[in-house]
């Protein structure tokens, strides 16, 4: 009998540590050895405060992106960042989290995707939009934010059981609308697509669109890469680009992070597109390894 606290991951057949995968600056530096795509910056240790603001502020460029150097669902991360002001508050939320975090640069116009590879060969893909409502021309901002909302699928934000979550009205959200002359009582046309959160994460409301039949097949390829370079049996590959159905080489495009125990719901439960069975594809590495 075998007896898994986690999903079979088979990580006694790599070559590397587990740690590899979670720890955020070694697997950048991992990444630029293979000379695959990554966001340009560096790790910082709590104390380096200020070297951490004049690097991303002069040497960078804003906008910039500062995050925990380990964690997963992004927690205490801030993307976005235009100011120096920004720039120190996006440090003391890191620093809350872990003594050390990341600065690097920030891709504008590009989507967030997460690309689970199973055994170096099966790819599933989801694209991650951020919390957002279309308008039909009948209904005000604020009452297509609760139809959106009584979507049995979506659920408290962080609560088991669910993978979407409910949209959050907040400051962001009032800023975005004022910034286009909007407010929760505006009727949108139809078609019309409002944001509500800039952030594409899903405690916010962030949709899951499965892409994995449109993925360009390079950008298969450069999954698989991947996951090889690092000789990893599963993995989750967040990356950023502007469309995954164009060759990564032709437009702005980074590896974020990897993850060693990626959340497959993502790719059986999306808000569109058609399911992956990644979880069938795991159970057939299974049986190869563990039996």
């Amino acid at each position: 009998m075998i007896r898994f606290e986690g999903l079979p991951a088979a990580e006694f057949m790599s070559r590397y540590d587990g740690d590899l995968l979670d720890d955020k600056k070694r697997t950048k530096e991992h990444l630029l050895k293979g000379n695959f795509p990554v966001a340009p910056g560096k790790s910082f240790w709590f104390w380096e405060r200020k070297k951490a603001c004049k690097y991303g502020a002069e040497e960078l460029g804003f906008p910039l992106v500062v995050k925990p150097r380990s964690g997963s669902v992004a927690r205490h991360v801030t993307t976005n960042v235009r100011s120096r002001e920004a720039l120190e508050g996006a440090i003391r939320r890191a620093r809350k989290y872990s003594p050390a975090f990341i600065v690097e640069k920030f891709l504008a116009d590009t989507f967030v995707y997460r690309a689970t590879v199973v055994d170096f060969d099966q790819v599933a893909c989801a694209q991650q939009i951020p919390a957002h409502v279309r308008g039909d021309g009948k209904h005000a901002i604020s009452e297509l934010i609760k139809i959106k909302n009584s979507d049995p699928r979506r659920g408290e934000p962080n609560k088991k059981g669910f993978i979407l979550s409910k949209l959050i009205v907040n400051d962001v959200t009032n800023n975005l609308l004022q910034k286009r002359g909007y407010a929760p009582s505006t009727i949108p046309r139809k078609g019309e697509i409002v944001y509500i959160q800039e952030d594409p994460f899903l405690k916010l409301g962030g949709d899951l669109i499965e892409v994995t039949s449109t993925v360009h097949p390079r950008n298969t390829r450069l999954f698989r890469e991947v996951a090889k370079w690092f000789d990893v049996r599963l993995v989750g590959i967040d990356v950023v680009a502007e469309d995954l159905s164009r060759p990564w080489e032709a437009q702005p495009c980074a590896i974020l992070e990897l993850n060693s125990l990626p959340c497959i719901e993502m790719h059986h439960f999306p808000s569109f597109g058609k399911p992956q069975n990644v979880a069938g594809a795991i159970m057939d590495m299974m049986l190869k390894y563990y039996t």
